[in-house]
């Protein structure tokens, strides 16, 4: 799974990872109600995932255009709200964006 593999790299404790796998080609719908029931006392969440739903869900909370989130990409978004449930369309501001193929230098 994705999400062990990458907390092994981060250092993140494998033990915590929540899985839920009825959001898997559930839409943005789905996603957006997850994310509205998240504990206001966390302060950062990795949601990890796959396309079409992540480059949806990034466009659509950040208001930017990514065309394609590319295998492995990730990408930060902030916002400025005291509760997940007052997370909106738009609401965030994309601050990082990335992925590995970005860093192979052309031989």
């Amino acid at each position: 799974m994705t999400a062990s593999l990458i907390s092994g790299s981060v250092g993140y404790d494998p033990s915590n990872i929540l899985i839920h796998p009825n959001l898997y080609e559930r839409g943005l719908a789905a996603i957006m109600e997850f994310v509205h029931d998240f504990e206001d006392a966390w302060q950062r969440v990795f949601l990890i995932g796959h396309n079409p739903d992540m480059t949806l869900i990034i466009n659509q909370l950040s208001g930017e255009f990514v065309v394609h989130l590319p295998t492995c990409g990730v990408t930060s978004i902030e916002f400025a709200v005291d509760a997940w449930s007052d997370i909106m369309d738009g609401a965030g501001r994309l601050a990082f964006f990335d992925y590995p193929k970005r860093h192979i230098k052309n031989p």
